[in-house]
């Protein structure tokens, strides 16, 4: 019915059905859980020669709830 994003036990974004345009496809169907490390966007901006390469992501663990 939802989907929460945490770092560090910090809750940063729910999204929930309402919140898509779309079809909510994560309860009926089988699905898959891509962890991407971006750079740049939006977000923070285009990468610039401050940026520290290579970027890395640690994840301790990734829960699923049913």
């Amino acid at each position: 019915d939802f989907i929460e994003y945490y770092v560090d036990d910090i809750m940063y974004f729910k999204i929930t059905p309402n919140d898509v345009p779309g079809e909510w496809v994560f309860n009926s169907n089988t699905f898959y859980i891509i962890l991407n490390v971006a750079v740049g966007g939006t977000f923070v901006g285009s990468p610039n020669q401050s940026t520290p390469f290579p970027q890395t992501m640690l994840v301790e663990y990734v829960r699923v709830y049913q």
